[in-house]
């Protein structure tokens, strides 16, 4: 054997060498590509869940605001619609004609009679004329009267605007009822 073909043996054995390495190279680079790639996949999946949830969780969020905004204009818009009958009904009060009004006196100064022994009479100055044989004095109120006893310590309230107000207070579910269905 001589020096050339030793020579020729160790190249070709480098050579191989160097193919076999390479093709390892090739094989551990292509492996690293693919759990590379597969943990781009999973980032890609984890991060589109995570921004479809958020997206949702928005969507959720937004959507029950609005619906709590409409449910306020509604409640506001009822609110508006209910004042303004109980403001109709309170020019229906101020333009009752006297004959009227002074009915509605009579049964209510009725009514307080019943409930205490009524000494002195608060009402509205236009109604004032109207109630005889009692201390009587002007009231800031649409009509009807507040009576007292002689000691003023028991008041009974029969004036349209405490009337009115507790009306709107206690049956206010009823009026809805009845305007809103």
């Amino acid at each position: 054997m001589g020096l050339e073909t030793v020579k020729d043996e160790i190249i070709s054995s480098a050579k191989h060498q160097e193919q076999d390495l390479i093709a390892e190279a090739r094989k551990q680079a292509s492996e690293i590509t693919k759990k590379a790639e597969l943990k781009i996949q999973e980032i890609r999946e984890k991060s589109y869940a995570e921004t479809k949830r958020i997206i949702d969780m928005i969507k959720k969020q937004e959507l029950a605001s609005a619906e709590l905004d409409n449910k306020k204009a509604l409640l506001e818009a009822k609110k508006q619609i209910i004042d303004k009958v109980f403001n109709e009904a309170k020019n229906r009060i101020q333009s009752l004609n006297p004959g009227k009004r002074q009915e509605y006196i009579n049964k209510l100064l009725e009514k307080a009679k019943q409930d205490i022994k009524v000494e002195n009479i608060y009402c509205s100055k236009e109604d004032i004329k109207m109630i005889k044989g009692l201390n009587t004095e002007a009231a800031d109120m649409l009509g009807g009267i507040m009576a007292e006893n002689k000691e003023k310590t028991i008041r009974v309230d029969y004036c349209f605007d405490s009337m009115m107000q507790n009306i709107k207070e206690n049956e206010l579910q009823g009026i809805n009822k009845i305007l809103f269905g």
